[in-house]
């Protein structure tokens, strides 16, 4: 922990820093990418020193927007090097209307000495290149580990429990989050084997109605004796076990009665039909 390390990137190795330790991993194709090696002095040095380029870069467009009085938002800039010598600069901006560029772009050019490229983003991409920290306490997802984040839709949301309040669980880039898909898997197995809102079950200290889930803990909050206790799923899963069982065994009955008399099954017209 703490060595720089090439990671890789598609525009080439890049050094990062180290910031968890090593661990085994069983996959035969493990999802990590696999580094070019440890990171010298001098790459370390140039890393940081194309950081504060761009650091400088966004100030001065910022700048240069306030000058024009553009309503816009500059999230991020590239600055790309050709093998000419020449230089472009790609400027990553947010603005809820169309932007004139006529007068700011050749300003820009002029300041920064490079051909200027804007580019506006929406969606969920503004956050990815701002980042930031959602209400989890915990860096964004799209910044940390999703590559590409996917669609999400209400009915992820429904499946959580938050149809009636999607603002519960709208992000900061403003759409709902991205971990409603990926923790969504959980949820449909929590739901499959935890009992209704209302029936009865049974627990170690006693028998009574279930009056609340939490997911989150897999376990089920039950009402008994005048006390709200919360059980995990293990613990009252006997009444589940037999409604499951008995909704089975009425499933395979219906399906071997079905057999006997199912359909293209019924005998032919006799002789003294005919």
């Amino acid at each position: 922990m703490g060595e720089w390390v090439l990671h890789p990137t598609p525009d080439g190795d890049e050094p990062a820093r180290c910031v968890w330790g090593p661990g085994e991993v069983d996959e035969p194709d493990p999802v990590a990418p696999r580094w070019a090696g440890p990171a010298d002095g001098s790459q370390v040095e140039q890393a940081a020193a194309r950081r504060a380029e761009r650091s400088g870069i966004v100030e001065t467009v910022k700048q240069a927007v306030a000058d024009h009085e553009l309503a816009m938002d500059v999230l991020a800039v590239d600055n790309i090097d050709h093998d000419d010598g020449s230089r472009l600069v790609a400027v990553y901006y947010r603005s809820t209307h169309r932007v004139d560029f006529r007068a700011l772009v050749p300003d820009l050019a002029g300041r920064l000495r490079a051909r200027v490229d804007m580019r506006q983003v929406s969606g969920r991409n503004p956050a990815r290149l701002a980042g930031g920290v959602g209400v989890c306490g915990r860096e964004l997802c799209c910044t940390s580990f999703l590559d590409e984040p996917e669609a999400i839709g209400m009915r992820l949301a429904a499946d959580q429990g938050y149809a009636s309040n999607p603002l519960a669980v709208t992000g900061v880039c403003g759409k709902l989050m991205c971990c409603l898909r990926y923790e969504h898997p959980y949820y449909v197995d929590f739901n499959e084997k935890a009992p209704r809102l209302g029936e009865t079950v049974e627990t170690p200290s006693g028998t009574g109605p279930v009056v609340g889930r939490d997911p989150a803990s897999g376990s089920v909050e039950v009402a008994v004796d005048g006390r709200t206790m919360s059980c995990p799923l293990v613990s009252v899963c006997t009444t589940v076990a037999r409604r499951r069982s008995r909704d089975e065994n009425r499933g395979e009955a219906r399906v071997q009665g079905g057999g006997k008399a199912g359909r293209g099954t019924r005998p032919g017209p006799s002789g003294d039909d005919r």
